[in-house]
């Protein structure tokens, strides 16, 4: 039986940093621990292998699977000149991978500079005219890093010194340095800096993670700033104006973990409470209003939390006995809880009891369980919960294929499919296919887990 424990998360866009699953086996590559990981982007997935090798496979218009191609793959490719990676993040369109000597590199879309080489026009021109990399380039003057974010248009690192630095567009100040310009500007005029600037007034950070058009630290002390776009008041400081440099997330001084949704965020605090910020249409802030909250709001009820995760528009936290609880949208079953009505306080997930991670997607989720299955629910529309079918669940369902035993040892939701990953290394997803995102050697939705192929 696995221990449910307070686990530092970083969400990134697909990047989860956390304590070693039970049942993986770290490995070592240089001074650094690599555990194998798989992530989710928008319609493509990557697999940070024990070697400190990567594959990746679905959509590549943009080059975002690294082979030297741009040409769509429905089995995992491997990531041409990648052999010390530690930790691998996903975006939309460009993915990067931290390495052990504490350097980064990037590939896939470049219009904005985001995959941090100095350029943003090359050296392909991928689907569309998009400036583009198919092969991982080098982040300019990158040392030491710790941690990679990836978000929309723009990256961000980590350092040891608890200091970060970002590249990319910068049109909402997303990189942090303090302006909304360059130094570069980018395709279709947009301000841009093509390497990494550093983010200003930043130190003690200790996890940095990438929304789509803002950024945020959780600091050291249990504070945390976030920079950038802030229409929802997604950077909790109690504005609705865009910051170009970090500002301080407004009565938040024990946070142990933070989460970004699509327009809002969440904190889980030491004392197994929660707090989330921004938008708050559907109720996704917990706090039993459907008012944004430009400054953190306590979630009604919540204790005893071990993790948090946010998802489109609505979030889910992990209770320390094995429970679940989520809230905000759910017209499509999201929340798990029998119904298909929005709540605006948490609500408890039927049935499942023994969980030991959970992970909101876009209109569903899935709860990890001791026993190595999975179980998921909500909107089903191309097989995402696994099952066999595609009806929508409002309560968990089993996914198929994951007996008592199966070991599966993390779990991911994305938009559309959902991938497991085993504690053999190899890995399974299922849901929507349409560009291979699954890895099984098809463009063909899979209602069932699928083996990895390769993986």
């Amino acid at each position: 039986m696995r221990r449910v424990g307070l686990a530092l998360l970083l969400i990134a866009a697909g990047l989860v940093w956390e304590s070693v699953p039970a049942g993986a086996v770290p490995h070592r590559a240089g001074a650094r621990t690599v555990t194998p990981a798989i992530a989710l982007g928008g319609n493509h997935s990557c697999a940070l292998l024990a070697n400190g090798t990567a594959k990746c496979w679905g959509a590549n218009a943009f080059g975002q699977l690294g082979n030297g191609t741009f040409i769509h793959s429905s089995s995992p490719v491997v990531v041409s000149g990648l052999g010390n990676a530690v930790a691998i993040a996903v975006g939309g369109d460009h993915s990067c991978a931290l390495l052990a000597n504490g350097t980064a590199k990037c590939w896939g879309a470049n219009a904005y500079g985001q995959l941090g080489n100095g350029t943003f026009t090359g050296p392909e021109t991928c689907s569309s005219g998009v400036a583009c990399s198919t092969t991982p380039v080098v982040v300019s003057g990158l040392v030491n890093a710790v941690a990679i974010a990836v978000g929309g248009d723009h990256s961000c690192a980590l350092f040891a010194s608890g200091t970060a630095k970002c590249w990319g567009a910068n049109l909402f100040g997303q990189l942090g340095n303090g302006t909304f310009t360059g130094p570069q500007t980018c395709s279709g005029g947009v301000a841009c800096s093509t390497t990494p600037v550093v983010v200003s007034g930043l130190t003690n950070a200790a996890a940095i993670s990438g929304g789509g058009n803002h950024s945020c630290a959780l600091l050291a002390n249990g504070t945390a700033k976030c920079w950038g776009a802030n229409a929802f008041g997604q950077l909790g400081n109690g504005t609705t104006t865009h910051s170009s440099s970090p500002v301080v997330v407004t009565g938040l001084t024990t946070a142990a973990a933070i989460a970004g949704g699509g327009n809002h965020s969440c904190a889980l605090l030491a004392n197994g409470t929660a707090k989330c910020w921004g938008a708050n249409g559907s109720g996704q802030l917990g706090n039993g209003a459907t008012t944004d909250a430009s400054t953190p709001v306590v979630v009604t009820g919540l204790t005893s939390a071990a993790a948090i995760s946010a998802g489109g528009a609505h979030s889910c936290a992990l209770l320390a006995n094995g429970t679940s609880k989520c809230w905000g949208y759910n017209v499509l079953g999201g929340l798990g809880n029998g119904t298909t009505t929005n709540a605006s306080t948490p609500v408890v997930v039927t049935g499942l009891n023994t969980a030991v991670a959970i992970s909101a997607g876009g209109f569903h989720s899935c709860g990890l369980l001791a026993n190595g299955t999975a179980k998921c629910w909500g909107y089903n529309g191309y097989g995402q919960l696994g099952n066999g079918t595609t009806t929508n669940a409002s309560t968990p369902v089993a996914v198929s294929g994951f007996s008592a035993g199966t070991n599966a040892i993390a779990i991911a939701g994305g938009g559309s499919h959902s991938c497991a990953l085993l504690a053999n290394g190899t890995a399974k997803c299922w849901g929507a296919n349409t560009a291979g995102q699954l890895g099984n050697g098809t463009v063909t939705d899979a209602h069932t887990p699928v083996v990895v192929t390769g993986i």
